[in-house]
């Protein structure tokens, strides 16, 4: 016989957190990728914003949590370990605001939803019993942010066609380097094709591809908020990337990078530079990158790993919503039943 459930049915811990914390969790870590993602895209100082709200980089939790060395996770930023209240803080000052605008309700709506958000976010974290309207608040404030969470992952994965392209200063810079920069690889510009010089020009051992990606505040002559996309995949031959060898080869510039994604294992990887640095180097960490899938794609073994533990923050893996997303995607990005 069947026990129909009653109110007095114990429960080791409510639904209503359950569902709570699973929507906190989303919501912090989305507000932790744009502030990133954002700050490292439209200013060269990124960590200023931080250091002026937190008044000690980094924090305490940081040190404590390495201490653990035997069950450490990967986070070394400082970003990872500031508090929800400490994110908010950053992303809705004056001197910030501009780059995170597109992606939030006005700001003098958003900041009395936040003050509410703090509150349940709170309770759950402190393991309170939420209030009986903490569920239907945050659903309602999380189907809100949909839109903006959307409209980022589209800003941060759909690559531009300015209008502007042909004249691009990092991408007339690559094609300059060409000749010297291009060996056995073929480039997919926004405006075209760069072939591998000489030999390897009608079988390139390796097909990469630049791609722009803009702010809602782009215009051609400031770099803020542009990040340029450089992906790399095996060409025509029999063999496969080797990812770990990729991201052993880079790690000299990937303090100067945004992400290192992993599209598929063993395939294809890509990196994000952030524009502000400058024409230059921006090209130039580029070909770095391009010279070491070469390398990369030449290995006779595919190998990734899949101990997340032992790889950075910043490296995507492929089952990341920055690595998948498309517009073609219909379902929410932000699970909230």
């Amino acid at each position: 016989m069947t026990v129909e459930p009653t109110p007095w049915t114990y429960s080791p811990v409510p639904a209503a957190a359950e569902k709570l914390f699973r929507m906190c969790w989303q919501l912090e870590n989305w507000l932790r990728t744009i502030l990133y993602v954002e700050l490292r895209a439209g200013r060269t100082d990124w960590e200023t914003p931080i250091r002026s709200t937190v008044r000690s980089l980094p924090p305490s939790s940081l040190t404590n949590d390495k201490r653990l060395h035997h069950m450490a996770t990967p986070h070394q930023a400082a970003l990872s370990y500031l508090t929800f209240g400490q994110l908010w803080d950053v992303i809705s000052t004056d001197d910030t605001w501009k780059l995170f605008e597109p992606y939030f309700p006005p700001k003098d709506n958003v900041q009395v939803k936040i003050a509410e958000v703090k509150a349940i976010r709170n309770r759950t974290a402190h393991f309170r019993e939420p209030h009986c309207r903490d569920v239907a608040r945050l659903e309602l404030f999380m189907s809100d942010l949909e839109h903006g969470i959307r409209k980022f992952c589209n800003r941060y994965t759909q690559e531009k066609t300015p209008a502007n392209a042909e004249r691009d200063p990092v991408v007339t810079t690559i094609k300059d380097m060409w000749e010297q920069e291009g060996y056995a690889i073929e480039l997919m510009l926004p405006i075209g094709w760069l072939y591998a010089p000489g030999y390897y020009r009608a079988r390139p051992l390796m097909n990469g591809r630049l791609a722009i990606l803009t702010h809602d505040n782009y215009s051609p002559d400031n770099p803020e908020g542009v990040l340029y996309r450089i992906t790399v995949q095996r060409g025509n031959v029999d063999r496969h990337s080797n990812t770990v060898q990729l991201f052993n080869l880079t790690k000299q510039i990937h303090q100067d990078i945004v992400h290192f994604g992993i599209r598929s294992f063993g395939d294809e990887a890509w990196i994000t530079i952030p524009a502000v640095l400058g024409v230059e180097k921006t090209a130039t960490l580029a070909c770095t990158f391009l010279s070491a899938g070469l390398q990369a794609c030449c290995s006779d073994t595919p190998s990734i790993g899949t101990e997340r533990s032992r790889w950075p923050e910043y490296v995507l893996w492929p089952d990341h919503m920055l690595n998948i997303f498309s517009d073609d995607i219909q379902d929410a990005i932000l699970a909230i039943k």
